[in-house]
């Protein structure tokens, strides 16, 4: 696994513009955000995460390795829905992960030179016509997979709980108008932001 070539520089610029950001960044010193490397593996596991701790979905993944044995389109498709529902999926998840297996079964993605060389809007403009990929699916696999620094996924229900929790002046939660002006101060880093954000509320690092 690698992290961004941007890492330090990003919390450098993040610490200084941004006093309780700062806080996190040195609370959190030790870890870093990471890339698994495998486009397939991000988004399977960004379906799984939907939702749930970080802790339940390493409890299912788990299974779906065992069953799996390699993350691979074909292997995917030939456990078939069950034995994938079995692993502890809902039955929209699981076909999620069907259609996300067929997708790079039909367009012959085999390695990780499909993604390269793109710009972010065009691989989520692809990924979205997949069915199960939503905006906030296609966000993490920019944000874990292909590392773009500046992505703020504002409807992140974990992100907005770290938001008001650190940012909140009352007991009035915070509106959304008020989130993307907190976050746009982080730009061009939200993606860092965000990944300091969710382990502020979670003892697990976020890794899809």
């Amino acid at each position: 696994m690698k992290k961004p070539e941007y890492w330090q520089e990003s919390i450098d610029y993040l610490s200084n513009i941004d006093t309780k950001l700062g806080e996190l960044i040195n609370k959190y010193s030790q870890s870093t955000l990471t890339t698994r490397g495998d486009a397939l593996e991000t988004l399977m596991r960004s379906i799984v995460g939907q939702q749930i701790s970080v802790k339940a979905a390493a409890s299912i993944w788990q299974k779906i390795i065992d069953l799996l044995d390699e993350i691979k389109p074909d292997n995917v498709l030939l456990v078939g829905f069950d034995n994938l529902r079995f692993c502890g999926l809902s039955k929209q998840k699981t076909q999620y992960i069907i259609n996300i297996a067929e997708h790079f079964k039909s367009h012959n993605i085999n390695n990780d030179s499909y993604w390269h060389d793109r710009k972010f809007s065009n691989i989520y403009d692809e990924l979205i016509t997949i069915k199960g990929i939503g905006p906030w699916t296609a966000e993490m696999f920019g944000m874990f997979y292909l590392l773009e620094r500046d992505i703020f996924p504002i409807k992140d229900l974990g992100i907005i709980k770290a938001i008001n929790k650190i940012y909140c002046v009352d007991e009035e939660p915070l509106k959304i108008d008020q989130i993307i002006t907190i976050s746009d101060r982080w730009k061009p880093y939200r993606t860092v932001a965000c990944w300091y954000l969710w382990r502020s509320i979670d003892n697990d690092a976020v890794l899809y």
